[in-house]
């Protein structure tokens, strides 16, 4: 009976053991169909990412096309597929990209995407988006690969979708210019000079490292139409740095501060290709206390007006996007995204002291501007407005470094249009002495119109630059403000030739325009790059 007993509960062990086995066995098994999914991810995740930074690099502007066309679009989605599923040892269905890509890659309609399976049944397609969350230079990827299943598919699961997305830009060119107008269309001027007073610009070398060296590089000045400065009438620009002009030069006016006088022709030289920043959400109303307005960060529908005399205009660090309405300062008042409305400085330049954007991290001020956007800051009364901003070295999307962004899709039109206006005067006092001043890059991407916008600088100080960084613009009219003291005779520079001679450099009195600073322009983000 005992013996019995016990045969019987082996059968049973046996039963048991054999049920578990089956059991841990499905789950191994199982187990490695999840193992194949995961590291499956990151193959998806790595052709998303080399068809994103492949589409994008046809997004690249140039000197004719600046916004991309339909044909730049249907090329990066081409592109675009063609390397993502290449990361998967697959090929489009509809074939490569030479010598042009076939109207499936193109989508039926601005920004619609397109969607391209693999050839061969291979169980992938890819998916491509351009104008990606309404940025035209940006570019998204998706890859979706129904990955075969092994074991699972014992209980019916034949395959499982993984699904990876990549965003990129067309990224830009290293531009390293202290002025650059790069409107090249009609028989105007990219760059204006008004002779009103001596003003100066800088490559960044101050007017002494680079008095019988002048970098190559750095701080250069560009036109690539026409530069123009009438005949002299007691006005001069003094340029520390080097110049070029694409189409003719008009040069009476402008001094060169080294032995070699000149001005250099060269080709049309491309754009940048700075993005701009997503748009945000709408902006939280402002606040008012003890006469200073706080502004917030997001998207604003109505004119920011900061013209009230007297009053201090805080703007918190963040992106701020202008649909439809415009910046306006004037009258004696303090603008900056600074505490206390004073200037702040580093070893570099203007910093803020105020916090980064706790919700997106920006540390500085970006104003962007679209539809019929414009910015002015000009002088009202007996006195005139103090501004400091600084831009940002990080933005959550975008380019960094910008502080003022007019879109290529602003609406307004030149030639002659200007959607960025400064002319402070400065001979009028402003609150607590200091001149206008902005750290970071001017760039204005708008051309509409057969002749391009253009962006004006007028000189405020002889202590300050108006701006520190870079200004690139269609259009740039550079005013000399006529600045007391900056009028009358004017001695040039004569340094002699090879061996220089630096006792014959003049820092003559000027009104200060514009600076390039390294720490202060856009970095470099290569040809193309992912945002996500």
């Amino acid at each position: 009976m005992l013996i019995k007993l016990r045969r019987g509960k082996k059968a049973q062990s046996l039963v048991i053991v054999a049920l578990s086995a089956t059991a841990l066995f499905g789950i191994i098994a199982l187990g490695l169909d999840a193992g194949r999914l995961y590291f499956q991810r990151r193959d998806v995740q790595n052709a998303a990412d080399a068809g994103a930074l492949a589409g994008a690099q046809e997004l690249i502007p140039n000197a004719v096309v600046t916004v991309p066309n339909t044909a730049m679009i249907t090329a990066a989605g081409c592109e675009a597929s063609v390397y993502a599923l290449q990361g998967l040892n697959a090929t489009p269905q509809d074939g490569g990209c030479t010598p042009t890509p076939s109207g499936a890659y193109t989508p039926a309609g601005y920004g619609a995407g397109i969607t391209e399976p693999a050839a061969n049944n291979f169980p992938a397609t890819v998916q491509v988006w351009t104008p990606s969350r309404n940025n035209p230079n940006e570019i998204h990827v998706r890859v979706t690969y129904n990955v075969p299943l092994t074991f699972a598919a014992i209980l019916g699961f034949t395959n499982s979708a993984v699904v990876a997305d990549a965003y990129a830009h067309n990224g830009f060119y290293n531009k390293t210019y202290t002025v650059f107008g790069f409107d090249a269309g009609g028989s105007g001027n990219s760059v204006n000079y008004d002779q009103n007073g001596n003003a100066q610009i800088d490559d960044g070398f101050n007017g002494t490292g680079d008095i019988c060296q002048p970098s190559s590089v750095q701080g250069k000045m560009v036109s690539n139409a026409k530069w123009h400065a009438p005949n002299p009438n007691g006005g001069w620009l003094d340029l520390n740095g080097q110049f070029f002009y694409a189409q003719a030069s008009d040069t009476h006016a402008l001094t060169l501060y080294w032995y070699s006088p000149v001005t250099t022709s060269q080709g049309v030289e491309a754009p940048p290709g700075y993005s701009p920043p997503l748009k945000p959400a709408d902006a939280l109303p402002p606040t008012l206390s003890g006469g200073v307005y706080t502004y917030s960060p997001g998207t604003y529908h109505a004119n920011i007006n900061a013209t009230s005399n007297g009053a201090r205009y805080k703007f918190l660090n963040g992106i701020y996007y202008f649909d439809n309405a415009n910046f306006n300062i004037s009258g004696n008042v303090i603008v900056t995204n600074t505490s206390d409305g004073l200037p702040h400085y580093s070893a570099f330049g203007g910093v803020t002291d105020l916090a980064a954007n706790p919700a997106d991290g920006t540390n500085g001020v970006e104003f962007v501007f679209d539809g019929s956007s414009t910015f002015s800051a000009t002088s009202s009364g007996n006195s005139s407005p103090f501004v400091f901003f600084t831009a940002p070295t990080f933005v959550p999307s975008g380019t960094d470094s910008i502080v003022f962004f007019i879109k290529a899709t602003d609406t307004v039109s030149g030639p002659n249009g200007t959607p960025w206006v400064e002319q402070i005067d400065g001979n009028k006092p402003t609150p607590n002495g200091y001149p206008f001043q902005i750290w970071g890059t001017l760039y204005n991407a708008d051309l509409n119109g057969s002749h391009g916008t253009g962006a004006v600088i007028q000189a405020v100080s002889t202590s300050r630059y108006a701006i520190t960084g870079e200004v690139a613009s269609p259009q740039v009219d550079l005013d000399g403000g006529g600045i007391n003291g900056t009028t009358g005779n004017y001695t040039a520079s004569n340094p002699g030739s090879s061996p220089c001679n630096p006792n014959g450099y003049h820092q003559n009195t000027a009104g200060y325009l514009v600076q390039f600073n390294s720490h202060y322009v856009p970095h470099w983000r290569g040809l193309s790059y992912l945002v996500k």
